[in-house]
């Protein structure tokens, strides 16, 4: 009998992946959310995923739920999300289902305030190029990619984008507090009123905690020019290995801008002000993956200058 999960929220588009993806991988999934349209109804019963129409169905919950996976957006009162605490059913956040999926796999974490797509996009996209296993959970899309999540039983590593919101309803830490990466990166240090912390103390705190839970003899890879999380670096573990990186240098010639290093000259689009500092993080990781440095910029160049003018 196949393992079963229901998912509470699948109008998000993170949850609306992950219900396609834990299928795939011969699990018996049930999913709920309000607004669902009856394209999206029908497109994830064609999929093979059980629905039961816009809206909440709590008396179809049912003992054999494996586990319930809650939305960042789910409420207190929603009606599954008490029948499930009635039943005893296990519940998990997003982020919490993400390590157990990826407890087998070398995990990379990418965060900060800015970047982080990005990073990601030049991670994903010089793996593709040298036919590197991986898989993915993003908060945003990137283009080369199908979907927001990839989770397969094959790959060995697991590419997340580390998000700093409160989990859930019935959870009130932080998303970067549960994945526990291997390879952490760190873009910068921005807080602002609209997000969910209150301060920026406890932003920081946030970002503390998430490289105290880097796993033991990881790497956090960090923004050299951002003074805060310098400081933050200064206090990680001694069995965590820093490696500090900056902005990478380029020459202008006959109107085409190079990355010129020793590997060679690189043609590159930047694409904004922080293209060049992403490239760095992102070649960091990709040497903690096994990636050549100079197979990097090759596969960089020719990402870059098929990005739009």
């Amino acid at each position: 009998m196949m393992p079963k999960i229901h998912f509470i929220s699948v109008t998000e588009p993170l949850i609306f992946d992950m219900a396609v993806a834990i299928h795939e991988k011969e699990y018996e999934v049930s999913v709920s959310g309000k607004g669902l349209a009856d394209d999206v109804i029908s497109q994830l019963r064609e999929m093979g995923c059980e629905c039961h129409g816009d809206g909440w169905f709590p008396d179809n919950l049912t003992k054999d739920i494996q586990v319930v996976v809650l939305g960042a957006d789910v409420k207190k009162d929603n009606p599954e999300l008490l029948q499930a605490k009635k039943m005893g059913l296990l519940m998990q956040s997003v982020p919490e289902f993400i390590y157990e999926r990826t407890k087998s796999k070398t995990r990379v974490v990418v965060a900060g305030s800015q970047g982080k797509s990005s990073v990601l996009s030049m991670i994903t996209y010089t793996l593709q190029a040298k036919k590197v296993d991986f898989d993915y959970i993003l908060s945003g899309r990137i283009s080369t990619l199908p979907s927001h999540v990839r989770l397969s039983f094959e790959s060995r590593i697991a590419l997340i984008e580390g998000d700093e919101h409160i989990t859930s309803a019935i959870e009130k830490r932080f998303q970067l507090e549960f994945y526990r990466p291997h390879i952490a990166v760190l873009t910068g240090f921005l807080w602002s009123e609209a997000k969910d912390h209150k301060s920026p103390e406890e932003y920081l705190k946030t970002y503390t905690d998430f490289t105290a839970s880097i796993e033991r003899q990881g790497k956090l890879i960090y923004f050299a020019g951002d003074e805060t999380i310098n400081r933050l670096v200064e206090g990680v573990r001694e069995d965590i290995t820093p490696m500090p990186y900056t902005v990478q240098t380029i020459i202008e010639e006959n109107g085409q801008t190079f990355i010129k290093n020793r590997y060679g000259s690189f043609p590159v689009r930047p694409t904004d002000k922080y293209f060049l500092t992403n490239v760095s993080a992102a070649c960091l990781v990709c040497r903690q993956l096994g990636v050549k440095d100079s197979d990097f910029f090759k596969a960089l160049s020719a990402y870059s200058l098929s990005l739009p003018a």
